[in-house]
């Protein structure tokens, strides 16, 4: 199944290669996006597309910035009908759970979510972004660019009541640190179990600067009216809870049913309906995180042990080997090799 995302969200891609004076059409022709489709926010496009083409863009151009690039171009308009119902909320805590509830709007394949207590700082929530497809290709400008341009959104809506006090990268960055502490003006963390803005809850507790309950009678009633998420099921919930608690203890199916106030055997019943199952997912999230971890930073094999929640680095090694023939070292290694082989398998 392609999964989809608005054209809205590139935009700036082409002022940014203005900038660069590099000429984007070959490249948007091998990953058959027209510039009609660019210059049309409400066109859709192939969100794998648009995550290589940022990949690719950004190693021809040598742009290791590009994602925050691209992002400086790009403000609350971009959400279309999401934008007007987020400017509506009565807090900011209100902003990100209609932004919860509705980026599928968007692009189904994206998804934010909020953690009410950063696992780093003390009174402080943590904002959490994830790009939901079965893609196990570099994600690096992508991750940026949607980091980036969060960031811009709840800064333009919190306005003075803005406190971000960190930003979690879950990669390894390939453009200066200095350059991401200059973006966001806050301190970046490298090799994160995910991606992640670090809130303060004065800020979560904030009045947006544009607060109409009017307005968002009228957009979450058009909302709930002509839309809803596809992707709405069981599965989902479990993967999001997984990733939230992946390396602790509570990665496990009755902390997970307990969450979603569900007994663990009308959740398994409930994700049986869905073809799945709770082992299948955690399985599936570790297999896809290993080689982003593998690929994309210099973590140690005992940090990406703890990462992906297993209690030993043999385990570990049984679980790639498993997944793709080899041990995690030497699927390191072997990055530039594998890379294309695995990543085109996969992506299929």
């Amino acid at each position: 199944m392609t999964i989809m995302v608005h054209a809205s969200g590139i935009r700036g891609y082409l002022e940014v290669m203005q900038d660069l004076n590099f000429d984007p059409k070959p490249l948007l022709a091998q990953h058959e996006i027209t510039l009609e489709q660019i210059r049309q926010d409400d066109a859709w496009l192939d969100q794998k597309s648009v995550i290589d083409l940022y990949e690719r863009t950004a190693a021809l151009t040598q742009c290791s910035d590009l994602g925050l690039r691209i992002s400086k171009h790009q403000d609350i308009s971009i959400l279309g009908v999401l934008g007007l119902i987020m400017q509506s909320a009565s807090s900011m805590r209100g902003v990100l759970d209609y932004t919860s509830d509705f980026l599928f709007l968007h692009g189904p394949g994206l998804a934010i979510s909020l953690n009410e207590q950063s696992p780093i700082f003390e009174n402080s929530a943590e904002v959490i972004f994830e790009i939901r497809i079965n893609s196990y290709a570099p994600q690096r400008q992508t991750i940026d660019n949607c980091l980036g341009t969060t960031h811009r959104i709840l800064k333009w809506l919190a306005a003075e009541n803005y406190e971000l006090k960190a930003v979690s990268l879950p990669h390894m960055p390939l453009a200066s640190i200095n350059e991401y502490q200059r973006f966001f003006g806050a301190p970046i963390l490298i090799n994160q179990e995910r991606a992640a803005l670090h809130l303060s809850r004065h800020t979560l507790d904030s009045q947006p600067h544009s607060t109409n309950p009017a307005l968002r009678e009228i957009a979450e009633d058009y909302i709930h009216c002509y839309f809803r998420n596809p992707a709405e099921k069981v599965g989902v919930n479990v993967r999001k809870a997984l990733r939230l608690h992946l390396s602790t203890p509570r990665a496990n199916k009755i902390h997970v049913a307990n969450m979603l106030a569900l007994h663990p055997r009308t959740l398994q019943r409930k994700l049986a309906q869905e073809g799945s199952s709770f082992d299948a997912i955690k399985d599936d999230i570790r297999k896809e995180l290993s080689l982003q971890y593998l690929w994309q930073t210099d973590i140690s094999m005992s940090q990406l042990t703890d990462i992906l929640g297993f209690s030993e680095q043999s385990t570990l090694s049984r679980a790639t080997k498993r997944w793709f023939g080899l041990p995690p070292k030497q699927l390191r290694q072997q990055k530039g090799k594998l890379k294309p082989l695995i990543s085109n398998k996969l992506n299929k």
